[in-house]
């Protein structure tokens, strides 16, 4: 499968903003989602991090070239944290998602955190079958939160 992770830069902000506002109404299903009607968007405040000097990187998920869906991924002193992750709904069902958190992984080695979607039992399920298959089952998982949130922790700095 030819699937590719590019660093979104900031003449694309635009692209992953149309990307972010499909992925917060498909979200909101699940728990409540700000909407902002006086410029019909949801609102997400933190797009501006991913673009600054931090270690914050935004990624478009490309299968032949076409943007299949992004990936944003944080990094706070020596932990790794997937904050959000969104394929367009004509890729689903692939194996795009899976190669593509397996590509970030891998060129990211150290801890790190995955926060599954509340209240999304397929999100949680491709969580558990993705991280398990990439780490072979050594990981822990946590509820927390009102929404009862599973979070998956890891240290990748050994999978080859």
């Amino acid at each position: 499968m030819d699937v590719k992770l590019v660093l979104v830069n900031e003449k694309e902000i635009n692209i992953l903003e149309s990307l972010l506002q499909l992925y917060l109404h498909d979200i909101s299903y699940y728990f409540p989602v700000d909407f902002n009607s006086e410029n019909g968007k949801y609102d997400y405040d933190e797009i501006k991090k991913y673009f600054d000097e931090t270690d914050n990187h935004a990624y478009f998920v490309k299968k032949d070239d076409n943007i299949a869906g992004f990936i944003l991924v944080d990094k706070n002193d020596d932990t790794y944290t997937l904050q959000e992750m969104f394929i367009l709904n004509n890729y689903k069902g692939k194996g795009l998602g899976e190669e593509s958190v397996r590509n970030i992984l891998d060129q990211n080695k150290g801890k790190w955190i995955i926060k599954s979607l509340p209240c999304s039992p397929s999100a949680e399920r491709f969580w558990i079958k993705t991280v398990n298959n990439y780490t072979s089952g050594n990981y822990e998982i946590n509820r927390v939160g009102k929404y009862n949130r599973a979070v998956f922790t890891f240290n990748n700095s050994e999978i080859i």
